[in-house]
């Protein structure tokens, strides 16, 4: 994946918010301030700030882990959604908050995390090497519980579905997709995969297939300049909303080597399902501000977390129970 421009100056917006998290939520200011992890040349963190932002009653805790983001214009665009108030944190914090007392008061986690759980060291060769580590079984039994207690919406989007990719199965069934652009994924159900495939700056044409889904009202076939996927996609287990006229076969990413050997992919790119009796949206879309800024992203995101907190929502899922964790 390229790394989209960041703006690491301490804005207005950033001081402020970073105020108001501190004194808002003393748990998530204290975690985020924690040394942040030594990652490859060219994807140094940006110093971590607790923020928030928002008027709505909507809670909504957004989750964040890799690279440098556009954070000032993603957060603007938080800001622009109807009626949601949301706080962010990053990994390794936020999975404090898979505990279900720490997410209650969250109506909607929203993800937009890679990598949950890959820790990056400098050799002594001056070499970055990562490695995976699985949850804890802390992290797996207070997962699975929120997911079992049926009152939280969960988005997911763009990049999200690379977290846990190599040590936690089930989670990948919760998203309904997998994927690492930097190395194979073995037995995804049973069945090896070569690295995924990402193509920055795609001009695709986005065909609406639900038109009827909460998610999808008020939107049409649209165009999107954005990053597309290769990727183990499960499309028996989700009901699409979302195709796209990309072809995902390993020959469209001639920069990834790594990719050679995957097999033709899906070109579903947003999705419903349910796990365990919680409702869960994907959406493929929203790499940086090139598709924040597409009116067809923002509706289709913003229809996202409303539907996930609706009761609506839940009770599909509690009526629709899709099992997952022992």
């Amino acid at each position: 994946m390229t790394k989209p421009d960041d703006k690491s100056g301490l804005s207005r917006r950033a001081l402020v918010g970073g105020i108001a998290a501190v004194a808002a939520t003393p748990l998530l200011a204290q975690a985020q301030m924690q040394r942040p992890p030594v990652l490859p040349a060219g994807m140094n963190p940006q110093p971590p700030r607790a923020m928030q932002g928002g008027v709505g009653k909507t809670k909504v805790l957004f989750i964040s882990k890799y690279h440098n983001f556009d954070r000032e214009n993603l957060f603007a665009t938080f800001d622009a959604f109807d009626d949601i108030t949301w706080t962010h944190v990053e990994h390794p914090a936020a999975t404090n908050f898979y505990d279900p007392e720490l997410a209650a008061p969250y109506d909607v986690l929203l993800f937009y995390d890679a990598f949950a759980g890959r820790t990056f060291e400098r050799q002594s060769d001056g070499v970055i090497a990562n490695q995976d580590n699985p949850p804890t079984a802390k992290m797996k039994r207070d997962f699975a519980r929120l997911l079992k207690n049926g009152d939280k919406g969960f988005v997911f989007f763009h990049h999200a579905i690379a977290s846990w990719a190599h040590t936690w199965p089930e989670y990948r069934e919760v998203i309904g997709a997998a994927a690492d652009w930097g190395k194979p994924i073995k037995n995804v159900r049973g069945k090896d995969y070569a690295a995924s495939g990402a193509l920055a700056n795609t001009a695709q044409r986005i065909a609406v297939v639900d038109k009827s889904h909460p998610i999808t009202a008020g939107v049409e076939d649209f165009d999107i300049v954005d990053e597309a996927y290769l990727c183990p996609v499960f499309e028996d287990s989700v009901h699409p909303l979302l195709r796209t006229d990309f072809k995902p076969l390993d020959t469209a990413f001639p920069l990834r080597p790594l990719t050679n050997g995957h097999p033709p992919g899906s070109n579903l790119t947003g999705w419903v399902k349910t796990a365990e009796r919680s409702p869960v949206a994907y959406i493929q879309h929203g790499h940086d501000n090139k598709a924040w800024t597409n009116p067809a992203w923002r509706k289709l995101m913003n229809n996202a977390i409303k539907w996930a907190a609706s009761p609506e929502a839940k009770a599909w899922a509690h009526a629709n129970p899709k099992k997952i964790f022992s």
